[in-house]
């Protein structure tokens, strides 16, 4: 399976976390966080957070915290989730390919997340620590869900 970061970005003075929604790819129109595929230039996962957080944002986190693993066996990919709540630089996003912006916590816009994004979120925002698996059809619907031990 290819190895993927997700990167929650919470703002807890502002009581806000910085979404972005996609121009491009396999999530084409869908909001979620930043992140993407870990590349070789990454030792670890956290190098890959931090890398792909900063391409598509311009900031750097500080304190990315492991908060969940997911795998898309029908994807082939398996997805690690950090949550950061201090970070610095300035917004810059690759405009080409996603649209950031700080979303308040309140008002998450579930529906216009994937099906798997808007499940695995609540839990991670609970403080749970997350595990598990999505299978989704060729149409791009969730097909099921399952709990990893």
């Amino acid at each position: 399976m290819k190895l993927a970061s997700l990167s929650i970005i919470k703002d807890k003075k502002n009581n806000r976390f910085l979404m972005i929604k996609h121009h491009r790819g396999m999530n084409e129109g869908f909001v979620n966080f930043p992140g993407g595929k870990k590349e070789e230039c990454d030792p670890d996962m956290i190098a890959c957070v931090k890398r792909e957080t900063a391409e598509e944002t311009g900031l750097k986190i500080l304190n990315p915290k492991f908060v969940g693993y997911m795998e898309f066996p029908t994807m082939n990919i398996a997805v690690y989730a950090y949550l950061s709540t201090e970070f610095e630089g300035t917004l810059c996003p690759k405009k080409d390919e996603v649209d950031v912006f700080w979303q308040p916590a309140d008002n998450i816009p579930y529906d216009k997340m994937r099906t798997a994004d808007a499940d695995f979120l609540p839990e991670i925002l609970k403080g749970k620590i997350l595990k598990k698996r999505y299978f989704y059809n060729s149409d791009g619907s969730l097909q099921k869900i399952e709990n990893i031990a």
